[in-house]
């Protein structure tokens, strides 16, 4: 059995990576998408999503997409509709249409929040839930569009709780100067908004509402003829916005409706930067503008106003910022995404490159205006929820954990489900023998929340490495079941791409399972071979007489068994009755099979003197003993008065003794017998029997 060696350096860079993972991957505008589970990031040219503007994109904790959304539809990981994914109550024209908030404390639950856009009949903000484990895995919505504002759109954004757990949803309360944010916490979705008053009442709601992924700022952006920026600071406490302030980036008259102003907006990794994408008309340039808001006074933010690219043709939509801390840029109609390269440097260093992703040419327009709408926390390493994860190899009794992230923790108390703790914030604990564990991690935090956090997984320790058990062949195209039993919170990778605990193959060849269970991984192959099949051949079908046996052979002498039809268990039999013979033969744990017809030949007629029909299967009836070969046939029996009692033109045909089904009495009875043999010999005989009874 041949074993993999595996490497464990992915396992600790997913766990200290400076972004969650929910956002590794990413669907929009024509069918393209983002993969930055690797870097640089891979383009993906595969998704069915189209969306002129909004989508939203989630995937698991490992970086592994789950499904995406244009607002009205929403794919699963095979990028197929969802089951009763459709109809949903967002619009394609909706700046920020949708946004999926995983439900706190919940694997499985999902939050995909729409919102309506302006001037359209479906306005408001809807949620829908989806459970991904729904449809065996891929997901399904279960209820759907249920209203919780009416008059909202085009703005939502989300962030985390300062207690990392809880996701704050902001919108914009239309026609007011109202900010409401919703909590969304295990319970669900807070029935009242935290309501917030900015005293700006705009007009036109297109443009982004964008929060910096610290949760402390965001920024509302507002389009065509209020052309303004809204800065304000948020507590992530209580949902409430103050300090709002307002600039215009560009202030230049409103003149044409085609040609929007400010559209999007992104925050620095250190939130000391904004960027905003601007369109003024089509005499004019696009511009990148970027402002250090470190100050929080409108003037000087206007003041440090940096034009960071202008280009035309250019029509600049959405900005978001990516796990690998870089902001990325959609231009509508486009080929290809800019790149912010290093978004903490003002001015020229922040390493702008226009056009800087391609995304081929399946379609001539992949990009359309914006990119997708995240929990903004994803992308803020201080805001991952404490949690652990063992490394190494599943097998290993003396195991080491690591938390997550160290910042914000005053102490820590381990219980390793053993009866032993540690207080160590790396601890390497001694598990006495294999089995499951129950592991607990107690955070003492220093944070706004003043509460700890409670984590408990169940540990694996497994008993051995060989779990697919011994290779294995079979004599014929294979129909075998491979895999293990199911374990507790373990992910199954075959080399297949199969991901459950048992597989059916039905072709030869090696396969190999990978185990990951709370950091751990084990590994283990199976090759499952073509036996070579033993040989079974009796030969040509063949003749026989009674006085004439044949010896049949299997044609294999070496074999493990024998077993004929006859019951017979050696190499080979002798027979002198025709009929049909197979024998199986066994060999290499394979068994197969030969058959033969025996037939009737030219043998000579012998004829019985006697007969006993007592019924005690010797000797019952009367005819031609065996049987031969002939082309015609006739037997006549006599009684003593020259009656005919039987008559058959088939010689292997016999009377019972008996008369119009009437027993006839002892005696001698009278036979001829006429016939034609194969080499077409005639020829005549004629006797007496004696009928005993």
């Amino acid at each position: 059995m041949r074993k993999i060696s595996l490497t464990y350096s992915f396992i600790l860079l997913v766990l200290f990576s400076a972004a969650q993972n929910q956002a590794n991957t990413w669907y929009f505008g024509n069918t393209v998408g983002l993969d930055f589970n690797q870097q640089p990031p891979t383009v993906l040219t595969n998704g069915a999503i189209n969306s002129l503007e909004g989508c939203a994109t989630i995937s698991d904790n490992t970086g592994k997409l789950l499904f995406y959304t244009n607002g009205i539809m929403v794919w699963n990981k095979k990028h197929q509709l969802m089951l009763n994914g459709n109809n949903l109550m967002g619009d394609l024209s909706s700046t920020n249409n949708a946004l999926i908030v995983p439900l706190p404390g919940n694997d499985s639950i999902y939050y995909l929040f729409t919102i309506g856009a302006q001037n359209q009949l479906a306005k408001g903000l809807r949620y829908s839930i989806i459970n991904m484990k729904g449809d065996l895995g891929y997901g399904a919505v279960e209820q759907k569009n249920i209203l919780i504002e009416g008059e909202t759109y085009e703005k939502i954004a989300a962030v985390k709780h300062c207690n990392k757990k809880d996701v704050w949803i902001v919108i914009r309360k239309w026609n007011t100067d109202e900010y409401h944010s919703y909590l969304v916490d295990p319970a669900g979705i807070a029935a009242a908004p935290v309501i917030s008053h900015t005293g700006v009442i705009a007009t036109n709601p297109i443009g982004t509402l964008k929060f910096s992924s610290d949760g402390k700022k965001l920024v509302a952006v507002y389009s065509f003829e209020n052309n303004v920026i809204e800065l304000m600071h948020f507590d992530n406490s209580t949902g409430a916005l103050t300090n709002a302030i307002n600039f215009q980036p560009y202030p230049v008259t409103f003149a044409d409706e085609l040609f929007i102003h400010s559209y999007g907006a992104e925050f620095s990794p250190n939130t000391n930067i904004l960027y905003i994408s601007s369109n003024t008309s089509d005499l004019e340039p696009s511009t990148l503008f970027q402002f250090d808001i470190s100050s929080g006074d409108a003037t000087t933010i206007l003041a440090s106003k940096q034009v960071i690219s202008q280009t035309t043709p250019w029509y600049a939509g959405g900005l978001q910022m990516a796990p690998d801390q870089k902001i990325y840029m959609s231009n509508w109609k486009d080929t290809s995404l800019s790149v912010i390269g290093n978004p903490d440097i003002y001015g020229p260093g922040c390493n702008f490159s226009y056009n800087k992703i391609f995304f081929g040419i399946k379609n001539s327009t992949p990009l359309q205006f914006d990119l997708p709408t995240f929990i903004q926390s994803y992308f803020d390493p201080g805001s991952n929820p404490y949690d652990f994860l063992r490394s190494g190899n599943c097998i290993n009794p003396d195991v080491s954990f690591r938390i997550n992230r160290l910042a914000g923790i005053d102490s820590v108390k381990w219980d390793f489900g053993d009866g032993q703790i540690s207080r160590s914030t790396t601890p390497i604990h001694h598990f006495s023998g294999p089995g499951y564990y129950d592991v607990n991690l107690i955070v003492y935090k220093i944070d706004c929340s003043a509460l700890n956090d409670s984590i408990t997984h169940r540990i694996w320790v497994a008993d051995s490495t060989d779990f697919l058990g011994a290779d294995t062949g079979s004599c014929s195209v294979p129909t075998l079941q491979l895999g293990v039993d199911a374990i507790t919170d373990a992910a199954y990778l075959w080399n297949t791409s199969e991901v459950t605990n048992k597989i059916t193959v039905n072709v030869f060849g090696s396969y190999w399972l990978e185990i990951a269970q709370q950091g751990c991984k084990i590994s283990d192959s199976v090759n499952v071979i073509s036996k070579p099949k033993p040989v079974a051949d009796i030969g040509k079908d063949t003749s026989v007489c009674l006085d004439k046996p044949v010896v049949l052979h299997a044609g294999n002498a070496s074999a493990n068994t024998y077993l004929w039809n006859t019951g017979a268990t050696t190499p080979a039999i002798t027979v002198n009755h025709a009929g049909t013979y197979y024998v199986a033969v066994t060999g290499n744990s394979c068994v197969v099979s030969d058959t033969v017809l025996v037939y009737w030949g030219d043998c000579d007629v012998f004829v019985p003197s006697a007969f006993t029909p007592n019924g005690d299967g010797v000797n019952d009836n009367f005819g031609v003993a065996g049987g031969f070969a002939a082309r015609q046939f006739f037997m006549q029996v006599f009684d003593r008065w020259g009656n005919t009692v039987f008559i058959t033109s088939n010689n292997t045909q016999k009377w019972d003794g008996s008369f119009k089904g009437k027993k006839v009495p002892g005696g001698a009875y009278a036979w001829i017998i006429s016939y034609t043999n194969i080499r077409g010999d005639k020829a005549s005989l004629r006797g007496t029997v004696l009928l005993i009874r």
